[in-house]
């Protein structure tokens, strides 16, 4: 019967994951499948110093290796679509005309994330952020939508795709073609290429190692745990836009008018390669005979210096949590994330709670503040899956 239930858990956690668009392994999973919650936690310091800088002093003195987390995030895809694009983003000019023709339909987010390292008394990691965006042209998408490409073409049929592209210039440029205005035609269709130009592919990537403080402290009705992450970042961010070019003049075949296009991507002029630091730093109290501990982090404490690089979440921004340890098999979490409504986004609730099924096996869910999340501990591996994941505060590239 055991083995029955097992079985069936394993194919419906593989049914769900298959469903999910965003995935998280290792060290950060943990805290994704509670909603991103656990500020106030300091029972792993392997799996909680991603998100309190307090949390490896509030483990002891013990060293803990931090699995290496990965965190896959897309928005307007899927996770199979970020498996096959995640190369590709902030590569050369054919890479970026390949993200457009993937997902030119809508604005599409390809997040990748990963950290590993040791956490102790003192501690040291190792993080990356890859960040994708690809933002298409009102104009662009219909042009995907007609099952039209970014790339060079001739004799595309520009009148059989009228329907779908419903732009006054494209439909000027068709008419005066068919009445022998050629120039008119090629001015009118140029005018409309300079709308469906209005598309871009940003492509960001943060690195860097940073060092783990902390510091316990007792106090009178109970103790408190202080530490810092200080991260020495590299920093890159490049833009290309999508353009399309008049190849000629139109050409009228029949009642059908057709054209001729080279498409590009034109790397626009950006910072290059920058070296910033920042600091997060965090507390945890504990009340002496209680199952309730609070923490507090203030993410960006010093604030990095990061340009050229779109959607960040740089400003400083406070948040705080609670946690209660029901024994040896139940934890609860709950974190109100950005308090002060940072970086132009607003306050969270996070919610998560951990049932363990002994040393090796646990079973976890959460709300993120916009989706359930799920996930589970499985002979030591963690996993979270979920539509939309929670955003680690400690990043500052945003999805």
């Amino acid at each position: 019967m055991k083995k029955i239930t097992l079985a069936a858990f394993l194919v419906a956690l593989l049914a769900t994951v298959a469903c999910a668009s965003d995935l998280n392994f290792g060290a950060t999973a943990r805290s994704m499948a509670m909603g991103g919650a656990g500020i106030a936690l300091g029972d792993d310091s392997g799996t909680t110093a991603v998100l309190n800088p307090a949390a490896p002093a509030c483990a002891g003195a013990k060293f803990r290796f931090i699995f290496p987390g990965l965190d896959f995030h897309t928005m307007g895809a899927s996770f199979s679509d970020l498996l096959d694009s995640v190369n590709k983003i902030g590569g050369d000019e054919d890479d970026a005309l390949s993200l457009i023709n993937d997902f030119a339909k809508r604005k599409t987010g390809l997040t990748f994330n990963m950290v590993t390292g040791f956490a102790g008394p003192v501690g040291f990691t190792i993080e990356a952020q890859a960040n994708g965006l690809i933002t298409p042209s009102p104009e662009a998408a219909k042009w995907a939508t007609a099952a039209l490409m970014f790339r060079d073409s001739t004799d595309v049929n520009l009148t059989e795709v009228q329907t779908i592209i419903d732009n006054a210039n494209f439909d000027a440029a068709i008419s005066n073609a068919l009445a022998g205005d050629t120039s008119a035609a090629n001015a009118a269709f140029d005018a409309y290429l300079d709308d469906l130009n209005q598309s871009y592919v940003d492509a960001s990537v943060v690195y860097g190692p940073s060092l783990l403080l902390g510091k316990g402290f007792s106090t009178t009705n109970g103790k408190m745990w202080l530490g810092t992450n200080i991260k020495i970042l590299s920093t890159e961010g490049k833009r290309w836009q999508v353009k399309g070019t008049r190849v000629g003049s139109l050409t009228v075949s029949g009642s059908n008018v057709l054209a001729d296009l080279d498409f590009e991507a034109e790397e626009l002029p950006g910072e290059g390669r920058k070296t910033t630091m920042k600091a997060d730093i965090g507390l945890i109290y504990k009340p002496n005979d209680s199952v309730w501990q609070y923490g507090l982090v203030v993410n960006n404490f010093v604030k990095p210096k990061l340009r050229g690089i779109t959607n960040t979440q740089d400003d400083p921004m406070i948040s705080v949590g609670v946690a209660a340890v029901l024994g040896r098999n139940f934890l609860f979490a709950a974190d109100f994330v950005n308090i002060t409504g940072a970086n132009d986004q607003n306050a969270k609730l996070r919610l998560g709670g951990e049932f363990r099924l002994g040393r090796l096996f646990a079973l976890r869910a959460g709300y993120s503040g916009k989706e359930w999340t799920y996930g589970a501990e499985l002979l030591g591996l963690n996993i979270a899956w979920s539509g939309r994941s929670a955003q680690l505060l400690s990043n500052v590239l945003r999805f």
